[in-house]
């Protein structure tokens, strides 16, 4: 008996799931860690100090928690109590990196939805469009765009405009 094949773009969220999610969320945390270090330096993410993050890729089946432990981000340990969590599927996910649409208009189209403290997810949903130029060095906005634009053309959901 022949094992079904994975289509391409299911194949390559495998060694995603494969992956523990600590060491997940510990990447995660890295890389938030250096795209907003200025950020952090400065004391404009104080506000979620001690607050446990929870981001859920839900189409991947992908979850991460993050908690802000001295003014850096860091793994939380998997069973951690959720103060704001964030939902949506990685097409979503990808176009508010890229900065392709902001993340008011994925909250009200619904793709992007926020739980638990809804003050603090909405002050951390706004942060990247507060803060003043690229969050990105021009090569990785690059990648993250090419990125984006090939998994919404072989993975995406094709009536993504219409939700």
């Amino acid at each position: 008996m022949r094992l079904p094949i994975p289509r391409p773009c299911e194949a390559l969220s495998l060694p995603l799931k494969w992956m523990p999610a600590g060491m997940h969320a510990r990447g995660l945390a890295l890389v938030v860690n250096r795209l907003f270090a200025d950020a952090l330096d400065a004391g404009e993410l104080d506000f979620l100090e001690g607050k446990v993050l929870h981001v859920e890729v839900e189409d991947v089946g992908l979850h991460y928690r993050l908690v802000m432990r001295g003014g850096r981000f860091a793994a939380a340990a998997a069973e951690a109590p959720v103060d704001v969590g964030f939902r949506g599927e990685l097409q979503t996910f990808l176009q508010l990196a890229a900065r392709r649409e902001d993340a008011d208009t994925l909250f009200f189209q619904r793709r992007l939805r926020i739980e638990g403290d809804t003050a603090t997810g909405l002050h951390l949903k706004n942060f990247p469009d507060a803060r003043e130029g690229a969050l990105l060095p021009p090569a990785l906005q690059y990648s993250l765009e090419r990125m984006t634009d090939l998994y919404g053309r072989y993975c995406g959901r094709e009536d993504v405009a219409a939700v």
